[in-house]
């Protein structure tokens, strides 16, 4: 990919790499969105997603290279932003304070095809069970109980770096966040392993199975009792009790994976035991832990911006900020995508059969 195509990948840990679509791209985008929630095939859009990603093949060429050289070879490395996406953020409506009363507005639904053909080029979207009845694009924005919790919906705390759902086995590749809304420029935290500076024996023990992850709260049966509600399916209690074995603790997993030169990454700092019985394993993870936080940088989304993540080579978080619940809060629209939807054959439920057990 040539130095012209996307700017910023040459600056490691300092920068993101950054793709600002012109207006005739804006245009073109702007017509397949169209014809995605118009005419004779139009359907909710987590009911087409097959259309959908036929659809993406005629995405602008630069975002088709952009993400395809994303997806194919991890460059720029565990991350990119996608800048100047057609949203209208007046026709959004305000921001919602609570999971029931996020509207049902047409520029929601161009918002969400949008998200959809874009994340159709990396891979498949999928949700969990366990979470939010398995909508496939959830919302992200402050609630008032939250505020103080390690969840996308807090706002008076640092959310804490990780990796989405770092806890379970079929966690995303990729997640993408769609800005809505975002006056105050609260920013997104962002860091890579590319380059981690750890020796080799940290680094073979962090690859071994040694430490453990917990689920965090917005996948209990519990918080979704209490927020969006659940079910009586079957597959959806299937989900909760995987969570709830997983909240015992005795699972353990490597936090590093793959290549020792480029590894892949399982993390998540507000979740994970540190008192492992493991004085070896628990130096390690605490330096790892260490390095990143010296690596986050920060990326202020702005409406129409869209933050991809590589969910197994990168961490994201959020840094504190003031909610004032009148309307007019950070709002963001996310996804997760998987390289190889197979893998859960059996294990999916949902109308649209994409949320994962």
């Amino acid at each position: 990919m040539s130095k012209s195509t996307i700017e910023g990948s040459e600056q490691r840990h300092t920068a993101i790499a950054r793709l600002t679509l012109s207006s005739a791209e804006r245009e073109e985008l702007t017509g397949l969105v169209d014809e995605a929630l118009t005419g004779p095939q139009a359907l909710p859009v987590e009911h087409q997603l097959g259309r959908l990603a036929v659809l993406a093949h005629r995405l602008p060429e630069r975002v088709r290279e952009t993400l395809t050289e994303f997806r194919l070879t991890g460059r720029p490395y565990g991350g990119l932003v996608l800048a100047g996406l057609p949203l209208d953020e007046s026709a959004l409506g305000p921001t919602p304070a609570s999971y029931s009363e996020v509207t049902d507005r047409p520029e929601l639904h161009r918002a969400t095809a949008l998200l959809a053909l874009l994340a159709s080029l990396l891979g498949d979207p999928f949700s969990f069970l366990s979470q939010q009845k398995g909508q496939l694009f959830l919302d992200v924005f402050p609630v008032t109980q939250h505020e103080n919790d390690q969840l996308g919906s807090s706002s008076a705390v640092e959310l804490d770096w990780h990796n989405e759902d770092a806890f379970h086995e079929d966690r995303a590749d990729w997640i993408m966040l769609l800005c809505l809304r975002n006056h105050d420029l609260v920013p997104t935290t962002f860091a890579t392993t590319e380059a981690l500076p750890l020796d080799a024996e940290t680094v073979r023990t962090l690859f071994a199975r040694r430490f453990v992850i917990l689920p965090d709260e917005s996948h209990t049966a519990s918080f979704n009792q209490a927020t969006t509600g659940v079910t009586d399916d079957a597959m959806q209690q299937l989900a909760f009790d995987l969570i709830a074995d997983l909240n015992t603790g005795k699972h353990q997993i490597p936090i590093l994976t793959g290549d020792p030169q480029a590894p892949m990454i399982r993390i998540d700092p507000a979740f994970m035991q540190r008192d492992l019985g493991d004085e070896e394993a628990e130096r390690a993870q605490q330096v790892l832990i260490d390095t990143f936080a010296r690596r986050m940088t920060d990326v202020p989304l702005t409406t129409g911006e869209l933050l991809v993540v590589d969910n197994k080579r990168a961490v994201h978080g959020r840094r504190p900020f003031k909610a004032r619940y009148d309307g007019t809060d950070r709002w963001l629209r996310r996804t997760n995508i998987t390289a190889d939807l197979r893998r859960t054959e059996g294990r999916r439920g949902g109308s649209h059969g994409r949320a994962v057990v």
